[in-house]
């Protein structure tokens, strides 16, 4: 098959690591691969592609389609509107004519192709990969004002892909052919932790996500001041893409924490295997997840993982078993669970043992054969 990724940006998110898992083995499967994206900010961060998959940056179109920047950056926000309303065409235009599936990353590619295909530039069918509900995730991206733009997006998608089982059964309300194709761990996170790795307690506490309010970055950084007065040389490192310096920064600072808070940004898998190795607890307090990956990747590699019973995590996710669960936005809660584990080493020995028995399990071939069964569904239309 030839397979167009349409993606709203290359950046690191669990999204794009699900796209690039799935099209590196798609690409060792024999298909033809090319990934589309108006921006291109993290490639080298991101899981590495074989030669065979072209990336190929957008013309016209520069924007971070995931969001839509705010109305107080006036230029930031013209740019975004114009190329999630007048960019769609621009997208569309630029699509490959020979391409027989696309792999829509988000609405406005999805949007995209439809008008290709409405205007007779392509024929071939579309695969939206949805791993969170538009219902709640359109508003997170572009706020209630702008959601509209893309409300009916999804039934425009002849196949949906998901990664958990609850989602699946909210999506059928489009109308269209659901497939849940779960998530991966990547087999570097799976190899057996470096001898010379050595967790101290107290040591740090590690994040690794996306900097923002439905992270629960505000419940860790709370958490995290109470715990100071019991484990006084504790420190948080916290890695990824988000609302740092605009918003966290300044919460740490108003918590009298900043000094014990280090921020990494975003960082490559090797150093955050690093990071990991070298962790006494892994804590990801999110409210919600389509499947929240970065726990499971802790679990790889044998971190005492501290996370929330989300609509994705509860796939995996065993409390007492392999990590220990605490209810969205419970500050008291987090801070007792992370300090139960920097208090009694075996607890977090155990958990890490049993998180990585939990990670084995997942795999990114999997994954890519569950989609790629998806795609020649969706193939075989193309020829009737």
């Amino acid at each position: 098959m030839r397979i167009l990724y349409s993606l709203p940006a290359i950046v690191m998110c669990g999204g794009v690591v699900h796209f690039f898992q799935v099209a590196k083995r798609l690409a060792r499967k024999g298909h033809l691969v090319t990934i589309q994206a108006p921006r291109i900010e993290d490639l080298g961060m991101l899981p590495e592609l074989p030669d065979s998959v072209r990336v190929i940056p957008l013309r016209k179109v520069t924007s971070n389609l995931y969001t839509l920047p705010s109305e107080g950056a006036p230029l930031a926000f013209l740019r975004g509107f114009r190329d999630l309303t007048w960019g769609i065409r621009n997208i569309a235009r630029q699509i490959p004519p020979d391409t027989e599936i696309i792999h829509s990353g988000f609405h406005p590619n999805t949007e995209a192709a439809h008008l290709a295909r409405k205007k007779g530039w392509w024929r071939g069918r579309i695969l939206e990969g949805m791993h969170m509900d538009p219902e709640t995730f359109l508003v997170e991206s572009y706020r209630k004002r702008y959601a509209w733009l893309f409300k009916d997006s999804p039934r425009k998608a002849d196949h949906i892909l998901t990664v958990c089982e609850p989602l699946k059964e909210r999506l059928s309300r489009y109308g269209v052919p659901v497939t849940n194709v779960r998530n991966g761990v990547d087999p570097i996170f799976l190899e057996t932790p470096p001898a010379g790795a050595r967790r101290q307690f107290p040591g740090f506490v590690l994040y690794s996500g996306a900097i923002s309010r439905r992270k629960g970055i505000d419940t860790l950084l709370e958490a995290f001041a109470r715990l100071r007065d019991r484990f006084p040389g504790l420190r948080l490192v916290l890695t990824g893409r988000g609302s740092w310096e605009q918003f966290y920064r300044g919460l740490a600072e108003r918590l009298g924490v900043l000094s014990a808070v280090d921020y990494r940004g975003v960082v490559t898998p090797a150093e955050l295997i690093s990071l990991m190795d070298a962790c006494s607890v892994f804590a990801f307090p999110s409210w919600s997840e389509g499947f929240g990956l970065p726990p499971l990747e802790a679990m790889a590699r044998g971190c005492a993982v501290v996370t929330t019973p989300t609509e994705g995590s509860l796939q995996y996710v065993r409390d007492g078993k392999n990590c220990l669960l605490i209810q969205p936005g419970d500050t008291h809660g987090l801070a007792e669970s992370i300090g139960a584990i920097l208090g009694n080493p075996d607890l977090a020995r155990s958990l890490g043992e049993e998180g990585r028995a939990t990670a084995v399990g997942y795999t990114w071939d999997k994954v890519a054969d569950r989609t790629e069964a998806a795609m020649l569904v969706e193939w075989e239309q193309i020829a009737r």
